[in-house]
């Protein structure tokens, strides 16, 4: 899926951790549900305004964490997994893109992996769909 920015948007459910500005010693966890080189969607259980500044932590891996800031930019109530919240949408402010960049690659190739597993499989179509 292209975001309204025609940059792809891969699906990345992670554990993420958000520190309001307004309110810098406390830090909630929420749930990343995707993410693109421009920046990231998140399901939270409350509600939050429009153009608030969230500071994030997403532990990528063990050894990497996609740290910034960002600005949201839409709140749409969302359920995820029979859970009732809100789907954030939050535009990076200050991020190093070459780590967005290298996560982005990472999931790439996952995807990329499963595809070509899948089309080694007798009588499967190696495509998309």
């Amino acid at each position: 899926m292209y975001d309204k920015r025609n940059y792809r948007r891969f699906s990345f459910e992670n554990n993420i951790f958000l520190k309001f500005e307004s309110d810098p010693g406390k830090i909630v966890e929420g749930k990343l549900l995707d993410i693109s080189f421009v920046g990231l969607s998140i399901f939270f259980k409350e509600s939050v305004d429009a153009n608030t500044i969230l500071q994030f932590d997403v532990p990528a891996s063990i050894e990497q964490h996609l740290i910034g800031k960002g600005k949201v930019t839409y709140v749409k109530k969302h359920r995820l997994y029979a859970q009732d919240g809100f789907k954030i949408g939050l535009e990076f402010i200050e991020v190093d893109k070459e780590d967005v960049i290298d996560i982005l690659n990472r999931l790439e190739s996952k995807i990329l992996e499963q595809i070509r597993k899948r089309s080694q499989i007798p009588g499967k179509n190696p495509g998309l769909f």
